[in-house]
């Protein structure tokens, strides 16, 4: 049985590493070490997408890992961020935000297009005043939460929408206009084969209802139907592939 458990684990490992052995990107929380609960990791997530999509366009990320393994967690944090492609082709305006478990060690990883935004200086204010101390006292999820928040402060710029579960006016009222005009055709529709009652074939539908009438109710139904779902807007639409990170950051303990 401690065989088989230690084989799943492993194999668990492998699945979750990308190319180079280097963990494989899952959005924008990698939450491999469990540090994060799944509705706020979520959330988390639904305002890290939000920040790209706003003024700046800068992409932040996160990652947790259980162990480095005794590598050390800046080489560990580069070449992740350069894998991913964090930040885009043209600016390399990313960060990676790194946490090891069993090291007990934080990075922030700052891609050559914000590091005047993010210099080392910032970065090590951000880990040992606004992470660690978090940190320190068993919140995880909140210094990973106010670490994200901190360095979208150092950046600038604002957010964009942040998607939910919850459709916002403008959402409503693009859902509910084709079921009115469906519900106006089906009115005009039945007043007028009303008047045609014994009318030519090949004028009319089902039930005597005029072919027009038909077609448009069908477009109409057709415009309303999309998934069964309000599209939330938090999820990974995808990094913009670039890389550029040649060190920039400070790293830190708790």
């Amino acid at each position: 049985m401690t065989a088989l458990l230690g084989f799943l684990l492993s194999l668990c490992a492998l699945l979750a590493q990308g190319s180079a052995g280097l963990p494989k990107n899952a959005g924008w929380v990698t939450d491999l070490a469990g540090m994060l609960p799944a509705e706020r990791e979520t959330a988390l997530e639904a305002r890290m997408e939000s920040y790209r999509g706003g003024s700046s366009g800068a992409e932040i990320a996160v990652l947790t890992v259980e162990s480095l393994n005794g590598e050390p967690i800046e080489e560990f944090a580069r070449k992740t961020a350069r894998e991913w492609g964090i930040g885009s082709k043209a600016t390399s305006n990313g960060a990676l935000l790194v946490v090891a478990r069993a090291e007990r060690s934080v990075r922030i990883e700052v891609g050559r297009g914000l590091e005047g935004e993010v210099p080392d200086a910032i970065a090590s204010r951000i880990i040992r005043e606004v992470i660690v101390p978090k940190f320190k006292s068993g919140d995880f999820a909140g210094g990973i939460e106010a670490g994200v928040v901190a360095v979208h402060k150092a950046i600038g710029g604002d957010y964009g929408g942040i998607g939910g579960r919850r459709p916002e006016a403008k959402q409503v009222a693009s859902m509910l206009a084709p079921m009115l005009l469906a519900m106006v055709i089906l009115a005009i529709a039945i007043a007028s084969s009303r008047g045609r009652r014994g009318g030519p074939p090949g004028r009319s539908g089902s039930g005597g209802m005029p072919m027009w009438a038909l077609m448009l109710g069908s477009l109409s139904a057709g415009g309303r139907s999309g998934g069964g779902g309000f599209s939330g807007g938090g999820g990974f639409s995808g990094f913009g592939g670039g890389g550029g990170f040649s060190g920039g950051g400070a790293s830190g303990r708790w």
